[in-house]
């Protein structure tokens, strides 16, 4: 079960500034660039089924989401600019995406 700190109380695709904004039951708000939810896209395509089999996904710089649906009530699936789909982004692995983000920055 998800605690709220990853429980999803609004989520926002903003296209002028190419981030998703996703407010959290814990009162944080994450803004995730759509560049970097593409590139970590957590499909087997990408992610592949072991560490060794990981893609590295360049050049999507100018990715836009054209789509976000509702996957169950602990997901969402983003459609994107480049025809990409097929990643299932729980809300632990967008909550853990957001602490990433925070520490390379």
């Amino acid at each position: 079960m998800s605690d709220t700190h990853t429980q999803p109380l609004e989520i926002r695709p903003l296209m002028i500034s190419r981030k998703m904004e996703i407010d959290w039951a814990d009162a944080h708000t994450s803004a995730l660039s759509f560049e970097y939810l593409r590139v970590e896209c957590p499909c087997a395509e990408c992610k592949g089924h072991t560490p060794d089999e990981a893609r590295v996904i360049t050049g999507k710089e100018d990715v836009s989401i054209v789509d976000v649906l509702p996957v169950g009530n602990y997901a969402i699936q983003i459609h994107f600019s480049d025809g990409h789909s097929t990643g299932i982004f729980t809300w632990e692995y967008l909550r853990r995406l957001d602490t990433q983000q925070a520490e390379t920055v």
